[in-house]
């Protein structure tokens, strides 16, 4: 015989034998059992026994569907078998069949057989769910019991109908209202919820869920955000089963995007989660970014800042609660995806939101050891310059500078970065192989960038130079506080900080203060001066301070000021920079609510001829002690409100608006009523602030306050930076002859104008001279920090890159600072500061 008449034999066999092939449906007669033993009857479901010892479980249709039908399900000599199916069949067959005659052929009764033996503790209701079998379910034999939970896996019909994907089967259970509702809080017997079950299916299922769960109290259900049993919620299953769709459809639902989970064994699937921070719900703005948001990232998990592709999106997820140091599934923060993702403006935006920088995932890794993987200078730069550990090994047991150094195409751009900063070498006798780079005797430190040009043209001769050598060897013997104050034990000595302007450079002043409060051991900056001046955004950040802001902190408003302020076209609306500047120091807080340290911040009075400095204290000033006032600005007759305010004193002066007003750049922002940025006159406010506490020493002396008298024991100037020297080519000033004289004179009038802006705003040369001349003929300390820059920031500078380079710089600047920094340390932290002060 050949093969395909055997196969042909068999299957013939198969269909006029129906003994060998058991459990398959078979239509009959009903005539042919009428002779048979009834051993169990249920509705229309019999178990006949024959005297051979068989068995046959029939199902026998009314008569309403066809005369004298019948369908056979089971054959066999098996007692038990039989009994067990027909117990199986008997509730759930029967009444699918009388709810819809349609199933009434060969084809769905084997369907629905096959599923019952796969799960034997379904109801008529979960089949109906699973197959879509609308007529049953409208059917008040099945309406009635749509809520049933079966044992075995605690599924119920909702459930099933959500599993197999079958969203009108769900849009119908749902339409039942009250009765189902219930269904949305029932959970099954690992934990899941029916949106874990929707959470891998389709956006649709998740939306009609949602859509039912918002008529709830609170207007979501309480399952959208429940762990499962693995503790898992619904948003996590939505991101392993690597459904981007669903995962926005669950934010849009209200899913709670802080609950977050961690892998716990590297080589499993099993994951535990973290505390739960405040929820953190987005479906009010999920329509903004929905298509900015990396589906590739979703599969491991985290929260939506995890998947944000901009910092757009990373500014409105943290704006609406969206916990900034969650981990995914690998352990890492939002911070170690954007690095991997080598997006700077999204590493910045969470470092300026204070996101934890030395986390590490669950190799260890932290942030700065993937920039180093990479070999990303930018990114190394940033981490570094917002305080990153250099020195910290992952689970390997490698640093940062290992992993640069033995990457398969090391950059000697990135070690020199790390190196610059001061990333050591690995130590001798490491269990790995290192490279020149990092080796304990290695001498490879990376490739330095080229320096600025000097200073070749400063006219200083080497005469100069060397008294400007003498007169910094004078500041460092060290001055004490009993030799400062002379013979009267009455002076008070104290420290003195003085901040200059330069718009976003002020980036600058708080990097070198992050430096100095390394050096204090982690003593907050504010503590250990007594007396803190700033100009423009010297005197932003001397604020942000007495109000008792972190450097760190004070770096972020900087980083979120010059991308929400410094936007459009110049000058710039004011509302923006106001708004920041009441969210960081207070709407309602005046000068006078600040007690330590003493602030004098510098302005302008603008609308008079010549104009007028303007000092805003949170003291009493010399014209106050002397019981005067400010008589010289009483006379001038002015309708300024904000000087009708500041005239009143500390008490009426509001510290958003001093700074505001401090702050009033021309042509950069509006000026502030009459009030003009300090730095037209006094940008480098050492001099003014040293003269400031001379004359209100001579005023307390005068009335017979002289336990009130200040000796500055020690001044610490900070400067924004020096820009490299560039030539000029023509400063000339003349009538012009010809069109090409009138091409020349209105290069040299920009280039004179610049000139005279860039002198009235000096910071350095010899404003700092004269400042260190004048501290060393009273016998005060005195320090002066501003590094050289490659390139010329501009104040309005927005762009990251730019500025992370020039705080890079200024990290490297100021370890090249070192012994200075730590010598001033010491004297600070053994000189009394006074926040005892009973006045200011």
């Amino acid at each position: 015989m050949s093969l395909l008449g055997a196969i042909g034999a068999a299957v013939f066999r198969s269909l006029t034998r129906p003994e060998d092939n058991a459990h398959k449906v078979l239509e009959v007669k009903q005539e042919n059992y009428s002779s048979l033993v009834v051993v169990n009857r249920h509705d229309s479901l019999v178990l006949y026994g024959t005297r051979d010892g068989k068995y046959e479980v029939v199902l026998h249709l009314p008569v309403s569907v066809t005369l004298y039908k019948a369908f056979s399900l089971l054959r066999t000599s098996d007692g038990n078998e039989a009994i067990s199916r027909f117990s199986l069949f008997k509730e759930v067959i029967p009444v699918l069949i009388e709810t819809n005659q349609d199933l009434a052929v060969v084809a769905e009764v084997q369907r629905i057989c096959d599923l019952l033996v796969e799960h034997p503790t379904w109801s008529a209701a979960h089949v109906a769910a699973h197959f879509g079998y609308h007529l049953c379910l409208m059917h008040p034999l099945l309406s009635s019991s749509i809520t049933v939970i079966e044992p075995q896996n605690g599924m119920s019909p909702l459930m099933v109908a959500i599993l197999t994907g079958n969203l009108k089967t769900v849009q119908q259970l749902l339409g039942f209202g009250p009765v189902v509702s219930t269904c949305l809080e029932q959970r099954d017997n690992n934990g899941n919820s029916v949106f874990h079950h929707a959470a891998s299916t389709t956006k649709e299922i998740i939306a009609a869920l949602a859509s039912v769960a918002s008529s709830s109290p609170g207007g979501k259900s309480a399952s959208l955000n429940v762990r499962n049993g693995m503790g898992h919620t619904p948003l996590h299953v939505a991101c392993l089963s690597d459904k981007p769709n669903c995962v926005r459809a669950l934010l849009a639902a209200g899913a709670d995007v802080n609950i977050t989970a961690t892998r716990v064994s590297t080589d499993s699937n099993s994951f535990s989660c973290s505390t739960p921070s405040p929820p953190g719900n987005l479906s009010d703005y999920l329509h903004q970014f929905t298509n900015k948001l990396y589906s590739q990232d979703m599969k491991l998990g985290g929260t939506p800042l995890h998947w944000a592709c901009s910092r757009q999106v990373i500014e409105v997820l943290l704006d609406v609660g969206c916990e900034k140091n969650a981990l995914n599934f690998e352990g890492q923060t939002a911070l170690h995806v954007m690095v991997m993702r080598e997006r700077l403006d999204c590493v910045v935006s969470l470092l300026s939101h204070m996101a934890a920088i030395n986390i590490g995932d669950n190799n260890g890794n932290r942030p700065l050891h993937l920039a180093a993987l990479q070999g990303n200078t930018q990114m190394i730069e940033a981490l570094v310059i917002f305080g990153a550990d250099l020195n910290i090994k992952n689970n390997a047991g490698v640093t940062p500078r290992h992993l640069v150094a033995t990457t398969d195409h090391p950059s000697p751009n990135a070690l020199y970065a790390l190196h610059a900063v001061g990333a050591a070498r690995c130590p001798p006798g490491m269990n790995f192989p290192c490279q020149e780079g990092c080796s304990h005797n290695g001498t490879f430190d990376g490739l330095a960038p080229d320096p600025p040009p000097r200073n070749p043209l400063s006219g200083k001769s080497e005469t100069e130079e060397l008294i400007d050598q003498m007169l910094r060897c004078t500041e460092r013997i060290g001055w004490n506080v009993d030799a400062a104050a002379g013979d009267d034990e009455s002076y008070k000595g104290g420290n003195v900080l003085c901040l200059d302007g330069g718009g976003v450079r002020g980036l600058v002043l708080i990097c070198i203060l992050m430096e100095l409060e390394t050096a204090l051991g982690g003593k907050p900056i504010q503590h250990v001066f007594d007396w803190v001046s700033g100009t423009s955004t010297g005197g932003i950040l001397a604020l942000g301070l007495a109000t008792g802001k972190s450097l760190l902190e004070c770096m972020g408003m900087y980083f979120k000021l010059k991308d929400q302020a410094m936007t459009g076209s110049r000058p710039y609306p004011s509302e923006p920079l106001e708004n920041i500047l009441k969210e960081t120091l207070g709407a309602n807080t005046v000068m006078a609510d600040i007690r330590h340290p003493r602030l004098t911040i510098t302005s302008v009075l603008g609308d008079r001829k010549p104009a007028e400095l303007f000092m805003f204290r949170n003291y009493d000033s010399p014209a106050s002690v002397m019981g005067t006032g400010e008589s010289a600005c009483k006379k001038f007759k002015s309708s300024c409100p904000h000087l009708s305010e500041a005239m009143t004193g500390p008490e009426m002066q509001l510290l958003w608006k001093v700074a505001r007003a401090t702050g009033a750049a021309p042509s950069y922002f509006k000026q502030f009523g009459c009030f003009l940025d300090g730095g037209l006159i006094s940008n480098n406010p050492t001099l003014d602030t040293l003269t400031e506490i001379h004359r209100r020493n001579v005023a307390l002396n005068a009335m017979g306050r002289k336990n009130e008298m200040f000796k500055p024991v020690t001044v610490v100037s900070v400067g924004t930076g020096m820009p490299p020297i560039s030539p000029v080519k023509e400063i000339d000033i003349f009538r012009p002859g010809n069109i090409l004289d009138s091409t020349r004179l209105l290069a040299g009038l920009s280039v004179l104008g610049n000139l005279l802006i860039d002198q009235a705003t000096a910071c350095d040369s010899h404003v700092v001279d004269r400042a260190r001349a004048w501290c060393s003929t009273m016998g005060v300390n005195y320090y002066r920090f501003s590094p050289p820059l490659s390139s010329d920031i501009q104040m309005n500078e927005t762009r990251d890159d730019t500025l992370v380079h020039m705080l890079w710089e200024t990290k490297v600047y100021m370890r090249h600072q070192t012994f200075d920094v730590q010598q001033l340390a010491n004297k600070l932290l053994h000189l009394p500061t006074h926040s005892h002060m009973a006045k200011v």
